[in-house]
């Protein structure tokens, strides 16, 4: 009768996806760099970066939302965006704070803003009807 909150092994798994969306970005960012895919998407120079950042993080999200629909974590577009956003924001908010963070500290946060989102997207999900 009450609200089904999402599993532990939902939250874990969607921890472990989480805690993977920066590496990830990171990786793809760089090989777009290095391959010249991120040259048809900006012609170069420092402009450049928030485009090719933007476009990592947006493939990564996707990917995310793949594993996340894999491992079985639901509504895994839910989660992914939403932990998404506030992976974003949280990068935003930590930067502003202390410039100087570790790269650790980021995956972290990414790390809890998904289990946030997938906790979150639980307790909103819509029950079946009795």
């Amino acid at each position: 009768m009450g609200v089904e909150l999402p599993k532990t092994s939902e939250l874990v798994k969607a921890v472990a996806v989480g805690a993977a969306l920066l590496p990830v970005a990171a990786l793809l960012g760089r090989f777009m760099s290095e391959t010249g895919i991120g040259d048809a998407i900006c012609s170069g120079g420092l402009e450049c970066i928030l485009p090719l950042v933007g476009t990592a993080y947006a493939v990564a999200t996707a990917l995310a939302w793949v594993a996340l629909a894999l491992l079985g974590v639901r509504p895994a577009g839910r989660v992914a965006l939403g932990g998404s956003a506030a992976t974003a924001v949280l990068f935003l908010t930590i930067t502003g704070v202390t410039p100087q963070s570790s790269f650790v500290v980021y995956v972290v946060a990414a790390a809890l803003c998904f289990a946030f989102a997938a906790w979150l997207s639980g307790r909103f999900r819509r029950q079946p009807q009795e």
